[in-house]
This record gives structure tokens, sequence and C-alpha cells, in this order.
């Protein structure tokens, strides 16, 4: 058989692109796929003007969904998130009654707020735009969501504790800017402010 010699650039040159893309397809591979929310590591949050004083907050603390999310196609990601509206917490008891009374949330007669996603943008190797529906109190209204990718990959706690060896996680930060007027949340508008600012930290695990 006769063998072909390489010069020792060219040699080198494909040994790197062959070692690039084995990395490469171990990680899409790794990375990519159905994930579920980390309950104990994620926070809806929401915020508003208070009279102009100061901003107020709430937080959404019951949800669950799936998420399809592939770091090689971010594309090609798919959100479907259910929250209780009823977990509705602002650490105030009386306050969080009122938010869930028919004066707002009206928990008993529409007990979930659901998003789902329509498209999904990439705006650079870490950034992009998430378009869904949010649906609250049977009002369903299109809402961007700007999203971060912080992290893909086997959970970094795995190095110091073999609990998280071989559990892999993907990490997201969300804002978006939403008007509660636009699903009928009115009350109190213009001295409690019309625009709310939504906060999202998440923290996922591929199932």
């Amino acid at each position: 058989m006769t063998r072909v010699r390489l010069p020792v650039r060219m040699g080198l040159f494909l040994l790197a692109v062959l070692v690039l893309v084995a990395g490469w397809n171990e990680t899409t591979s790794a990375q990519g796929g159905s994930y579920r929310f980390d309950k104990d590591h994620t926070a809806v949050n929401f915020s508003w003007s208070h009279v102009g004083l100061s901003r107020q907050s709430a937080r959404i603390a019951a949800i669950d969904g799936r998420i399809e999310f592939d770091p090689a196609v971010p594309e090609t990601s798919r959100i479907d998130v259910v929250m209780q509206a009823d977990s509705i917490w602002t650490g105030i008891t009386a306050f969080d009654e009122h938010l869930k009374s028919s004066d707002y949330f009206n928990v008993a007669k529409y007990p979930l707020i659901q998003f789902r996603s329509t498209g999904v943008r990439k705006k650079s190797d870490r950034t992009g735009e998430v378009v869904g529906d949010l649906t609250i109190m049977g009002v369903t209204r299109p809402v961007t969501l700007d999203v971060i990718w912080n992290f893909s990959g086997e959970h970094p706690l795995a190095a110091i504790n073999p609990n998280y060896k071989g559990v892999y996680v993907s990490g997201f930060s969300a804002t978006a800017l939403l008007r509660r007027s636009d699903w009928n949340l009115s009350l109190g508008i213009p001295l409690v402010s019309d625009e709310i600012r939504l906060s999202i930290e998440t923290e996922l695990l591929r199932q």
C-alpha cells in the first residue's frame, strides 16, 4: 500500500479540524434537547412604579413547562410555560389577596397564566429575541422577550459535587416591557404604572 505523505503544516491543520469537529459534535449532542425547569432556581418577577415614589415587585412562584433548545440552531427553540396565578407573591399577605381577587388577576376564574413561543431570532452568539403569546385572564397578546443565554453543558457544580455528575443544564436571563392594560389589568392607572417590567432568571435541566 502506498502511503501518502502530507506536509507537516497541512497534517497539523487537518488534525486541528478533526479535533474541532469532534468537540463540536460532542458538545451540541450533549446540550441540545428537551429541558424542564429547575424550579428551585427559576424566578419570574414583575415590577411597577408605585405613585412615582418607588418600584415595587411581585413574583410568580409556581412554574412548569418544557423548553426545546439546541445551541447549534437556537432559532428552532420552542417554549411552553404554565404559571399558577394563585402563586403570585409580594410578601404582603393582604396585597397578595388583592392581586388574586377579581380586581386584578381573578385567580378563581382564571387560574393559569400561559406563555407559548411563536418564534426565536438570534441576535448574537449569546443573545436573542423570543416572540410568543402571553395569556392572562383569557386574553392573549404578543410579547417579545430579550434573552441572554448564560450557559449550556454539564452542571458547573459537577466538579465538586458528585450528585451533579452527568447533569446537563442551560441557564438564561430574560426581560420584557409590558402594559398591563393590554390584559385588562387597569385598576390604579396612572398612580400605579401601566408599564410592567418583567424579569426572568431560569436554570433548565435536560431530560
